[in-house]
């Protein structure tokens, strides 16, 4: 029977995650800034979140708990986002189509490099598997 944390605990953890995913936000940012590289800051953050988990080999059970939480309410983070598209409606109607053709088409190449991704790595997997017997 796996014994549960008490809930002051687990929102302890919850907290130190939540600080560590921001930390390593904030940490992306500075670099970027910092050394102007054209990647976002966010990107650069999420590298230095995914190099710290390498590092522990594992996900810990906090960070795990608030990602999924986070992920789950994802949608909400685009209310911002959505809200502030309004306030340039006369450039988004102005520059509708070729906003609509831009989505499609970046959409398609996406789902074509997605599934050429797949079959690179299913022939690669299939190979190995061959090589193995």
């Amino acid at each position: 029977m796996v014994k549960k944390k008490p809930i002051a605990l687990r929102i302890v953890f919850w907290l130190l995650a939540f600080v560590v995913l921001v930390a390593c936000n904030e940490a992306g940012n500075y670099v970027a800034t910092e050394l102007s590289l054209p990647v976002p800051g966010t990107v650069i953050g999420i590298l230095i979140l995914l190099v710290g988990l390498g590092v522990f080999r594992r996900v810990p059970e906090g960070l795990n708990d608030v990602s999924v939480y986070l992920l789950s309410h994802l949608n909400l983070l685009y209310v911002p986002a959505g809200v502030g598209v309004l306030g340039y409606v006369a450039l988004v109607t102005r520059d509708f189509w070729p906003i609509v053709i831009t989505l499609f088409v970046s959409t398609f190449l996406a789902t074509i490099a997605g599934g050429l991704a797949f079959q690179f790595v299913q022939r690669a997997m299939d190979n190995g598997k061959a090589a193995n017997e």
